[in-house]
């Protein structure tokens, strides 16, 4: 485990055992994430609804008569 602060050039992460399935990266302890189905995805890259829909696996549809 490192001691420094995250903005020291020396700052070296802890390793990670969960990875976003967005951007890839590592997702760390403090960090905000979301699960489903055994994938995780930090919170932040999730942009908006229409994200979240598609990530989770449904689709938005249109009513019609």
């Amino acid at each position: 485990m490192s001691y420094c602060p995250s903005t020291c050039p020396d700052y070296i992460p802890e390793n990670a055992t969960h990875y976003c399935s967005i951007c890839g990266n590592g997702i760390y302890n403090g960090e905000e994430f979301i699960r489903n189905d055994g994938d995780y995805a930090h919170w932040e890259c999730i942009d908006g609804k229409n994200d979240l829909v598609e990530w989770i696996g449904c689709e938005i549809k249109v009513m019609e008569e």
